[in-house]
Formats: C-alpha cells, structure tokens, sequence
C-alpha cells in the first residue's frame, strides 16, 4: 500500500497546471485576476529540486486525491 503525501508547501508550474484546481486538460479557467510570488525550491508533489514553486492557492489548491493519482500516474482531470 502506498503512503499518502502530505499536503504539500510548495507546488512547481508543471504539477500545478495538472493537479490544481483551476486547470483543466493544461487551460486555465480560474478567476481572471489573480497574483503569485514564486521562487527556487522543491516541489512537494513531484519532489523536483531547484525548480520554479508556488503556493497550492496560486493553482486554485489541489483536486481531491491528487497524492494517490500522482503515485499511480493518472489523472482524472
């Protein structure tokens, strides 16, 4: 069985656009203004080092079971 992630601090553009909320199939179709503050570090899903992050928020947060589809490499969109 596999262990949950936890949720994570900081999330990397790629896994954003395919685990946050307000994207669909890579478009964006959350609220038309919105900001982020981004900088280097780890992403918390895809465990990437070194790489652009941000806030979970600034990707609408993540969809319900993003940990286990990420594990099991599918998305349900």
């Amino acid at each position: 069985m596999h262990k949950r992630k936890p949720y994570p601090d900081w999330v990397c553009y790629p896994c954003g656009m395919t685990w946050g909320l307000w994207y669909s199939r890579g478009e964006y179709i959350g609220p038309p203004h919105t900001c982020s503050t981004m900088h280097l570090d780890t992403c918390g899903i895809c465990d990437k080092e070194n790489v652009v992050v941000t806030e979970p928020r600034d990707y609408g947060h993540l969809k319900k079971n993003w940990d286990m589809e990420f594990l099991i490499g599918t998305d349900t969109k």
